[in-house]
């Protein structure tokens, strides 16, 4: 096996072995916070959080999420009864209803982001200035490794 071909090896075990441990432990810690000062299932964390980035109809929900329009009506009817969810009509379509987060929700999530953030920063901030820019050329590195065709054109 080339040198190449062996590094190349001893990076993709290694990215394999780092990479899903660290992002576990990411998601948990921003989702259980977010279920827990929403009050809400992950399930409807997730809706919230595609709402939030802009998933506005249960149709674009349910093919982002890879589940079923019914599932997802279920889950915005009760993020709607708990007053996280607004349903908008969108022109003369009465069948074209558009879901926004309430006001308090995105405050929630925006503070629950930035505890997470918080969070991320003490866990790295032992790290030296050097080993925080190789962190940031690495992810640099990542994201064009595996930037989809349309990402790649965008950015």
């Amino acid at each position: 096996m080339s040198s190449k071909n062996q590094d190349l090896k001893a990076t993709v075990d290694l990215v394999l072995e780092t990479l899903p441990p660290v992002w576990d432990r990411i998601r948990f810690n921003l989702r259980s916070a977010g279920t827990g000062k929403l009050g809400v299932t992950l399930e409807q964390f997730h809706t919230l959080r595609h709402i939030r980035k802009g998933y506005q109809s249960v149709r674009s929900l349910a093919e982002k999420r890879q589940v079923s329009a019914p599932a997802v009506s279920q889950a915005v009817e009760t993020l709607v009864k708990k007053g996280l969810v607004t349903r908008r009509q969108e022109g003369e379509d009465r069948r074209c209803v558009l879901l926004e987060l309430t006001p308090y929700a995105s405050e929630v999530l925006d503070a629950n982001y930035e505890e997470n953030r918080a969070w991320m920063t003490e866990k790295m901030g032992g790290l030296t200035v050097a080993e925080l820019g190789e962190l940031r050329t690495a992810m640099e590195i990542l994201k064009r490794a595996f930037a989809t065709e349309e990402s790649a054109r965008k950015g």
